[in-house]
């Protein structure tokens, strides 16, 4: 009797967990790398509709040496395309799933359908009778909200995981927090002054956020002089008198405001390299510009990023994510 009480409430155990986990994905897939999209091609999408979708769905990574020396863009994300009849289990992993239809208009709706943790799905739909410049202008919208989510998704996974000295500094010199990982340690500090650094089997990533006089930084080259300065004065090379600098002779400066109520927000993007060193050693950078709106402060957050040989995506999303998180928290 015993016996088959034990084998009932085992069955019952059984059957409890498959109904706890119809919505979950327990099978395999062939990435979770949350820079690759998913796109499930849904019938009724046409050969025009979906090649000029493919054209417009790409993100260029700003800015890279391999794209300043080739003048070739590389797409920030990894994309796979599959027919809606080959979805199935094996692609249930992946971190960022869109599924494409055609219908009477433009939309984007977040999936109902979740198959695992912080995973983002969505629905697009495209306008059946929508022209190129229609379908160019929804399709890059649906890219950069991809992007803002996985900077959403890596802010909130960093928060309060970093160094406790960290946190601290921050707290008390910028009235700010910061989404960091544990793997990143104190250079030097001073007042309004920290400098970050993590280094990594291939590389190093390293930040700076200090206090800086207040000018008109959407003018490239006041913004130039003030990254220069942080960089001469902190980041050095090997030799004697060697130091960071960007060049805006051959390699372009990105510069956009972001508009908020309570600061101006000025974004950054660049490529640093060594000077007086004879070794081939930069990279990306990345940052903002931080004014309160009446002018009393300004700050520059700067990302340095020295990855040689490496596809620069992911670094440049860390490094975004980071530098957000000082002034969205």
């Amino acid at each position: 009797m015993n016996k088959q009480l034990f084998i009932k409430a085992g069955l019952i155990i059984v059957f409890c967990w498959n109904l706890m986990s119809c919505n979950s994905f327990n099978g395999f897939t062939s990435s979770k790398d949350s820079l690759e999209i998913l796109v499930v091609r849904e019938d009724g999408v046409s050969n025009t509709n979906f090649q000029i979708f493919k054209n417009y769905f790409f993100l260029p990574q700003k800015t890279i040496t391999e794209t300043e020396l080739t003048g070739e863009l590389y797409n920030l994300f990894d994309i796979i395309h599959i027919n809606e009849k080959d979805f199935s289990e094996y692609f249930k992993g992946y971190a960022n799933i869109i599924f494409l239809s055609t219908k009477d208009l433009f939309s984007v709706k977040n999936g109902q359908e979740r198959w695992g943790k912080d995973q983002i799905v969505f629905h697009f739909s495209i306008d059946s009778l929508g022209k190129e410049d229609d379908i160019q202008r929804e399709t890059e919208k649906l890219i950069n909200k991809i992007k803002d989510a996985e900077i959403d998704r890596r802010i909130i996974n960093y928060k309060g995981r970093a160094q406790k000295e960290i946190i601290d500094f921050i707290k008390k010199e910028f009235t700010s927090t910061i989404s960091l990982p544990n793997s990143f340690s104190i250079v030097d500090t001073m007042d309004n002054f920290i400098d970050v650094r993590r280094d990594f089997e291939t590389g190093t990533h390293r930040f700076i956020i200090t206090e800086v006089a207040n000018s008109d930084y959407n003018q490239k080259p006041l913004l130039i002089n003030a990254i220069n300065i942080v960089s001469k004065e902190n980041i050095q090379g090997e030799f004697a008198g060697s130091f960071a600098q960007i060049d805006d002779t051959h390699a372009n400066v990105y510069i956009e405001e972001i508009n908020n109520k309570k600061e101006t927000l000025i974004e950054f993007r660049g490529l640093w390299k060594i000077e007086n060193d004879p070794a081939p050693m930069g990279g990306p950078v990345l940052g903002y510009i931080i004014q309160d709106v009446d002018l009393k402060k300004s700050f520059l957050i700067a990302f340095y990023i020295f990855a040689p040989g490496e596809d620069k995506a992911s670094h440049l999303v860390e490094a975004e994510a980071i530098c957000k998180s000082f002034f969205k928290f």
